[in-house]
């Protein structure tokens, strides 16, 4: 089978590898549906967040093809969305119910080097610990929700893990699916306002679809913290949710903030970005970081099932895994396209 894997900056190949094997403990899901996400669009402008040789797709969803011997609860045929996260159970994190922060978290399907554990981006993928990686998908979810369960279950951790509350002004800084996803969720928990940056105009328009109040593009604002002001009666707003993974948008976050206000490092940034912490101090702000997901993947779904959160105003692109590159990662970089989600399925 074909799959997809991260030969270096700029370059990914589709590798011809053994149908992986699986032991009495595994599951084999074949791939229905996968996404295309922003830390692998970063992965593929500058290894090192993903290591060189890794086999790429932690966004996905399938149907089970075989058990392991010792697998219970799971049956060939089972509609599923897996959870990429390692989890051994057995780390101060994970006995504290703090599962993206596993010790071993990092040991992601998505982002290994070995053949026998492809990623999302080949025909089947190997799911090692099906009790805890595996998630049913009930009739009423599509495949193609199927695969964003996973970068839902990000955004509403990020919101779920704040200091959010009903009523209250957020900002939501970069519209991508993560910023997205932030904004529906807090739509739905029922911020009093929320305000947003976007610089494409295909993703403001969909950012205020889900529920942004206000969204503007910095690139055409004088003065930001003016227009923020001016929203929340001169005060700020309550929380900043950073989903843009771009240090210099990361570095404005203080500006828009209340006294002890709150921002929520969601995007990926993964250099040094200078900051002045006098900000930090003189109006007590908290900075939390966010990362991944613990038990929102059933809440996710549910919310898909009863039509609570909507997907389809995100999906932009369909393509086959064949035209992963042209069609996918290149078309991702090109400035002013329109895409928000693109989705890949398996050629054959």
């Amino acid at each position: 089978m074909k799959a997809a894997v991260l030969k270096g900056p700029g370059e990914i190949a589709l590798e011809e590898i053994p149908v992986p094997q699986i032991s009495d403990t595994d599951v084999l899901v074949e791939v229905r549906c996968a996404a295309i996400c922003g830390s692998d669009l970063h992965a593929f402008q500058a290894p090192g967040f993903f290591p060189v040789g890794c086999f790429l797709g932690h966004e996905f969803s399938g149907v089970v093809v075989k058990v392991g011997k010792k697998v219970e609860g799971w049956k060939p045929g089972d509609r599923v969305t897996v959870n990429p996260l390692s989890q051994c159970g057995e780390c101060w994190a994970c006995k504290h119910g703090f599962l993206s922060c596993c010790e071993h978290a990092g040991q992601a399907i998505g982002t290994l080097t070995d053949e026998t554990m492809p990623g999302g981006f080949a025909k089947f993928v190997r799911v090692p610990a099906p009790q805890k990686s595996l998630y049913s998908l009930p009739d009423e979810v599509s495949f193609e929700q199927g695969a964003l369960v996973e970068p839902l279950s990000t955004s509403l951790h990020a919101v779920r893990i704040s200091a959010f509350r009903p009523g209250e002004p957020t900002m939501v800084l970069g519209t991508g699916p993560i910023g997205l996803g932030v904004i529906t969720f807090l739509k739905r928990g029922g911020a009093g306002l929320i305000i947003a940056t976007e610089v494409n105009e295909k993703r403001a328009e969909v950012a205020k679809k889900l529920g942004a109040d206000h969204v503007f593009n910095p690139q055409r604002v004088s003065n930001l913290r003016e227009e923020v002001l001016e929203l929340t009666s001169g005060l700020g707003v309550a929380q900043v949710f950073d989903c843009s993974g771009i240090p210099k948008v990361f570095q404005t976050a203080t500006n828009f903030l209340r006294p002890r206000g709150q921002i929520m490092l969601v995007g990926v940034i993964d250099n040094e970005v200078p900051i002045v912490p006098l900000n930090i101090n003189l109006h007590e702000i908290q900075l939390q970081g966010s990362w991944c997901y613990t038990d929102e993947f059933t809440m996710v779904i549910d919310f898909l099932k009863k039509g609570v959160v909507s997907v389809k105003e995100m999906i932009t692109s369909r393509i086959k895994l064949s035209d992963i590159v042209e069609q996918g990662f290149e078309k991702l970089l090109k400035p002013g396209h329109a895409e928000i989600k693109i989705l890949v399925a398996p050629d054959g």
